[in-house]
């Protein structure tokens, strides 16, 4: 009887052991760098106003986190689709090395910010501005995999 037993453990220990390898080799994929899309449908006639925005503003801090090594990159694009007047028209996607990179991110950003405009008062404008060019439709936490 204490033989049974014995084998009986044996043999499920063995099962747990190979299913937990298992497991563990079924993962298809490898992490990578983790990228935030925002997709903003522009208000009617204000195109050159959000482009100009864009330009003015945002790209700017961008290119000043990507030298700090906050971001890896961005990407500005346009959409060619469009299902109805209320569909997204502008997008625009910052790639993050990984998911830690967004610990502690707004501290990051507002340090570099601060160095490009000081006055948080004209920052609420610019950003309050913003909002009268376009709104946000959606916006997307993307995770790249790279396929084992």
């Amino acid at each position: 009887m204490k033989i049974t037993l014995r084998l009986a453990a044996i043999a499920v220990f063995g099962i747990l052991l190979t299913s937990a390898c298992v497991a563990s080799a079924q993962v298809l994929y490898n992490q990578g760098a983790v990228e935030r899309v925002t997709l903003v449908h522009v208000t009617p006639g204000q195109g050159n106003a959000f482009a100009a925005d864009l330009k003015r503003d945002l790209v700017p801090l961008w290119e000043a986190e990507k030298k700090a090594g906050v971001i890896l990159d961005y990407q500005i694009f346009t959409n060619q689709t469009t299902s109805s007047s209320e569909d997204w028209d502008i997008g625009f996607s910052i790639v993050y090395k990984d998911m830690a990179a967004l610990d502690g991110l707004p501290d990051k950003v507002y340090a570099i910010r601060q160095k490009l405009v000081a006055d948080d008062a004209e920052w609420q404008k610019k950003t309050e501005k913003r909002t009268e060019h376009g709104r946000v439709v959606t916006s997307y936490l993307l995770r790249v995999v790279t396929l084992r």
